[in-house]
């Protein structure tokens, strides 16, 4: 059918037989005096298939409905049970089905309804554009408080975990999110391909250190697989199974080891390494006291002394193909067209349900190009930081001498940040937030090999020339912080994740590099405290004052985000206040561990930010 076309008699006369069907099948009471009454098997029997016949006519009218874009809500309005009574035929199956009621307890099997619930809740968000509100709230707070009421009745129903999973991660409650992903009882090879799931989301929701604990048991699970799988078709050969074994060698070389999943969670590794969480890490109850939260607790690199030995530790892991630090080198390698070379192992099949409203998963083209980003960033912080503990005070007013160890680290920063700009400039989203901060990050990176390297052997490579282009790109450094704070303060996302994912990719680097300058800065007479005497520490001092202004602004956005109070009609609620209340206290708990996971890295920033306006 042409989705531009009218919709074909052939199409109505079918949509008015499921209605019929749904409608002759329909068994919901108003009331529970059923509840009460022994049924046989036979009748027992019965309504199990008129309730089988009323959930298919539903998927059959919502699958319809689906393929007519335009007229979709039309379509459900026409031939579809309104939202009340699929709830209400859920509610009573409850009931009139003695086999697998809640009451009987013990069973590990679904419930029949369940399917029902699956449907309704996909109904909301979608009906809701209907409505007065213009707004999603209501609906999708409704639409979890019914998924938490059927977990109670059905907890073993991994879809309506998946579900609630979705519908959680839409209004915020990324911590409620995991929950129910860690119920699932994900293990073994399901974490490589069912952990898209949850993992972007985690950092979305300021959950960085579960972010890396996950990722962490991805990179784990590839490293003993591939060990396994080298026993194994061993044995299999010295048994005399040639086809076991080169099938097992298959399966590793052209599925696992090229994992989309296992790019993706090394450089979740590495841009949040420094923003684990001690509290996170030793599993403390919220009742517990909240130790204090600093950058590079455990790793990664924050702008401090430890950067240089953790560059060196780093660059050494980096020779392990199963070591997050290996996606220095893939980033480096790495061309638009690799992306092919990668398997996409994330099962989407476990979403079969979802008929009207399908979750919006990152695409592998996607998950590619924010690990390619993650790995230039990371690899262009470890050069930066091992090239500045090589530079060399001048002397006497002169340029210093520039030994190979110099000349050689230097360009392979210059190299990297220019394979990394290459890289940016083929992306889609050239003017995106993300990039726009990566050029003010690039920057610094020049300013680091300007100062350091400058034009040796030249005539013109003097002090002052290498200070003053030091100064120019510091000064159009500062007008992008301007443009970007501009960017981020009229953007349209939701603002609360957007900072929570600038905070590792962009904000983090930004700050550790203005550090690593600072340092080099130090080195050659600069420092913060010579702001008002000399050019290049005061342009460096501006800068931080300007990155220090943004991320103001990006805690302002964290307190709004943790202050939304939702307003929910009880005339138009599906389920209980009191199912409103448990999930609205849900989203106002994962929002409130913000403050105490992602705030104080900023604020730990600001302080140091703040320093650069030190009097002499």
């Amino acid at each position: 059918e042409d989705l531009g076309n009218p919709i074909s008699d052939d199409v109505k006369l079918m949509l008015e037989w499921a209605k019929a069907m749904w409608t002759d099948n329909s068994q919901a009471v108003d009331d529970s005096s059923e509840s009460e009454v022994e049924l046989s098997n036979v009748v027992v029997r019965n309504r199990r298939a008129k309730l089988r016949a009323f959930i298919f006519a539903i998927e059959f009218v919502y699958s319809l409905a689906a393929e007519f874009e335009g007229s979709t809500l039309q379509l459900l309005e026409e031939f579809a049970p309104t939202k009340k009574q699929i709830a209400l035929e859920w509610r009573s199956s409850l009931t009139y089905l003695p086999g697998v009621a809640p009451k009987d307890g013990g069973q590990k099997e679904v419930l029949p309804g369940d399917e029902l619930v699956l449907l309704l809740t996909q109904n909301l968000p979608k009906t809701a554009l209907t409505e007065a509100s213009d707004s999603l709230a209501t609906p999708l707070l409704e639409a979890a408080a019914i998924l938490e009421e059927a977990m109670d009745y059905s907890p073993y129903n991994p879809h309506l975990k998946i579900a609630a999973l979705g519908v959680y991660l839409q209004l915020g409650a990324s911590h409620r999110a995991l929950s129910i992903y860690q119920g699932m009882g994900v293990k073994q090879i399901q974490i490589d391909s069912c952990s898209y799931l949850i993992l972007p989301s985690l950092i979305n929701g300021g959950l960085y250190t579960s972010a890396v604990r996950l990722s962490s048991s991805i990179l784990r699970l590839h490293s003993s697989t591939s060990k396994d799988i080298k026993d194994f078709a061993s044995k299999a050969l010295q048994n005399g199974n040639l086809f076991k074994a080169r099938e097992m060698s298959t399966f590793q070389r052209v599925k696992m080891r090229p994992s989309s999943q296992l790019l993706y969670a090394k450089g979740v590794v590495m841009d949040c390494a420094a923003l684990l969480n001690a509290n996170d890490l030793e599993e403390m109850s919220s009742d517990e006291e909240i130790s204090s939260v600093k950058l590079g607790t455990e790793k990664g690199l924050c702008g401090d002394a430890d950067d240089i030995t953790r560059s060196e530790q780093i660059a050494t892991d980096s020779s392990s193909y199963f070591n997050a630090p290996y996606i220095i080198h893939e980033a480096a390698n790495a061309t638009s067209d690799d992306v092919c070379v990668y398997s996409d192992n994330r099962d989407m099949d476990i979403n079969y349900f979802e008929i009207l409203h399908r979750r919006q998963h990152l695409t592998q083209s996607e998950m590619f190009t924010d690990s390619v980003h993650k790995g230039h960033t990371q690899g262009l912080l470890v050069r930066a930081v091992m090239a500045v503990e090589a530079a060399k005070a001048p002397k006497k007013g002169k340029v210093p001498k520039s030994t190979e160890e110099i000349v050689y680290r230097c360009q392979s920063l210059t190299r990297a940040l220019a394979r990394a700009r290459h890289c940016l400039q083929g992306s889609d989203d050239a003017d995106s937030i993300d990039q726009s901060l990566f050029k003010i990050f690039s920057s610094l990176c020049d300013v680091i090999g300007v100062v350091i390297l400058g034009d040796a052997g030249k005539e013109s490579d003097t002090l002052v020339n290498r200070e003053n282009a030091a100064v120019r790109l510091l000064e159009a450094a500062i007008l992008k912080v301007k443009k970007a704070q501009a960017m981020i303060n009229s953007s349209e996302d939701s603002r609360g994740a957007l900072v929570c994912q600038l905070l590792p990719t962009c904000i983090l680097p930004i700050y550790t590099m203005i550090e690593t300058t600072a340092r080099l800065f130090s080195l050659f007479g600069w420092g913060k405290r010579k702001r008002l005497t000399k050019v290049a520490a005061g342009a460096l001092a501006n800068l931080a004052v300007s990155c220090r202004s943004l991320i103001s602004d990006l805690l302002e956005a964290m307190k709004k985000y943790r202050c939304l109070e939702y307003e929910v009609s009880n005339e138009t609620l599906l389920v209980g206040e009191d199912g409103i209340k448990r999930v609205v206290h849900e989203i106002t708990q994962s929002r409130k561990m913000t403050r105490d996971r992602v705030d104080p890295f900023f604020d730990q920033m600001m302080i140091g930010l703040t320093s650069y306006e030190a009097e002499e």
